[in-house]
């Protein structure tokens, strides 16, 4: 199995497109990991986490703004059933991330937002 060549439908993939897709899902993958340990986020907690911050941070000036989104936008946007999302971010409030109200939920702490999102980009110290 070691030295079998990766095909679909018969003909080679692209390297280099298997290179960088590998690449990248090991990053999702570690990132959601990390958020695991580090802070007792599942997968999906993580990415509705994500969601909030997506859909709620406007960086757009000097100083980020915090846009109340609902249940429903991060259902939709996720495509996850939105009894999932609203049990899922009573949690998160539970445990500081984020915070809701009448208008809608936002991340509680924009930093701790940008630590999980950055996980999904960088490369751990000494990885190539």
């Amino acid at each position: 199995m070691g030295g079998e060549r990766a095909t679909r439908g018969g003909e080679p993939f692209d390297r280099d497109a298997v290179v960088a897709t590998s690449h990248s899902t090991g990053l999702l993958l570690r990132a959601a990991g990390d958020a695991r340990v580090r802070d007792g986020l599942a997968a999906e907690d993580l990415l509705i986490f994500l969601a909030v911050g997506h859909l709620g941070i406007d960086a757009s000036g000097e100083i980020p703004r915090l846009t109340p989104c609902t249940h429903l936008q991060i259902a939709e946007f996720l495509a996850v059933p939105r009894e999932t999302v609203r049990r899922k971010v009573g949690r998160l409030c539970d445990r500081g991330f984020t915070r809701s109200g009448p208008a809608g939920v936002v991340v509680a702490d924009v930093g701790a937002w940008l630590r999980q999102a950055a996980g999904l980009f960088e490369r751990p110290a000494g990885e190539r």
